[in-house]
């Protein structure tokens, strides 16, 4: 099961949920990342709360350009 979230800014998910891998989904999968352009801050917190918020997600691979820059309402 895989899905991608990107952030800047705003958080982005490329699907509502995790989905099954196959070739298909990795192509789409691959289409999103693509057409993905950097801008706004990093959001870094709002992307791990959203990745674990599926239950169903047992690991995380964080890719960011720089530290977090976005203040924590927490």
């Amino acid at each position: 099961m895989i899905n991608m979230i990107a952030f800047n800014s705003q958080v982005y998910l490329w699907q509502k949920s995790l989905v099954g891998v196959s070739e298909q989904t990795l192509q789409h999968g691959w289409n999103w990342v693509r057409a993905l352009t950097c801008n706004g801050t990093t959001n870094t917190l709002g992307a791990l709360q959203q990745a674990l918020a599926d239950r169903e997600t047992h690991a995380v691979y964080l890719l960011t350009d720089g530290r977090p820059d976005q203040v924590s309402n927490l």
